[in-house]
């Protein structure tokens, strides 16, 4: 067996000891320096369920660019340099008003499924006597970046879910709050977050049972107000999903044919509706609208935001309960 160059390995070892992207990035691109003489590279990670290529790194285009590069695997241009030699005259990848010269590019395969491509933006000089050393650099990169990429992924969903504990948490520790602004207030303030929106209302059923707004952040009664169901009665929106225990969620309003919204001036794009209930009486409505159609909302934090609702309704209960109370002995 022929030993590896001492700068290899130290090019290998400081690849796998990179636990962040970032810094797998960096470690990459100070060997391809050191060992290849290569400044200007990018690294497209490639979705094996979208079949497209998306920019996640690059010495050459502007980091604002990054999350807007993207393509499928049909149009990707470098996927044409696949298996060829370094071109002598550069083919160019173009965005908007840029250009970025490709003489080299490699898909990067792990485990017999494509993981990522790297396109060179400058002419590798001494490729031919660099062919084996590189594709060896590249491979143990490859095998980094996936590793890397999973822990990532835990390590995320991790820190989601310790998230999501502690706003339950601290939901659960206001049940016996005797201040029930402060506990809608927090309720509307993690809905909010948790839905990804900027606008929403709480409304709770007053004395004649009827349901008031109690909270208005943005989303103004009238406009709530006028959503219904198109049926012959007109069913109130508002009436019929607070009067069931069932979540709501509607992220394309103008495609659902049985949801109509009177109001002119005013609007919802989609729409989330929490009912605050407890085994023993409805209490009112969480609503959420205009959702940030840039990100997804799973199931988790559907149940997330659906937890804290249940014990925002037993603070309710428990308030008036103790209203009750303290007027009776008065």
């Amino acid at each position: 067996m022929i030993p590896l160059p001492a700068n290899l390995v130290q090019a290998i070892l400081a690849i796998h000891i990179s636990m962040e992207m970032e810094e797998l990035y960096s470690a990459l691109g100070v060997y391809l320096n050191k060992l290849f003489g290569i400044h200007q590279f990018s690294c497209f990670l490639y979705n094996n369920d979208s079949h497209c290529y998306s920019l996640d790194y690059s010495t050459r285009i502007e980091t604002s660019y990054w999350d807007e590069i993207a393509y499928n695997v049909e149009e990707a241009p470098f996927t044409a340099l696949f298996g060829n030699e370094p071109l002598p005259f550069p083919t160019p990848l173009l965005w908007f008003d840029g250009r970025y010269d490709m003489y080299w590019a490699k898909k990067l395969i792990h485990e017999h499924e494509t993981a990522a491509a790297i396109v060179f933006h400058e002419f590798p000089e001494n490729m031919e006597e660099d062919t084996i050393s590189l594709n060896f650099l590249l491979n143990h990169f490859t095998a980094a970046m996936v590793r890397t990429t999973i822990y990532c992924e835990m390590r995320n969903t991790k820190e989601e879910q310790a998230t999501r504990l502690d706003l339950i948490n601290e939901m659960g520790t206001m049940v016996g709050s005797k201040s029930l602004e402060a506990v809608l207030a927090t309720l509307m303030g993690m809905a909010l977050r948790i839905m990804h929106a900027e606008v929403g209302s709480i409304l709770l059923y007053n004395g004649k049972g009827e349901l008031t707004t109690e909270v208005e952040w943005g989303l103004k009664e009238e406009c709530i107000k006028s959503l219904h169901f198109q049926d012959e009665n007109k069913i109130s929106y508002l009436e019929k999903i607070s009067s069931m225990k069932d979540v709501f969620f509607e992220k394309d309003l103008s495609s659902n044919n049985q949801l109509s919204l009177d109001d002119t001036q005013h609007q919802i794009n989609s729409i989330a509706s929490f009912p605050l209930y407890t085994p023993y009486k409805n209490y009112g409505l969480l609503n959420v609208v205009n959702i940030d159609i840039n990100t997804i909302v799973d199931e988790q934090e559907i149940d997330t935001l659906r937890t804290i609702s249940q014990l925002a309704a037993t603070t309710i209960e428990n308030y008036q309960l103790h209203n009750q109370l303290s007027g009776s002995k008065s």
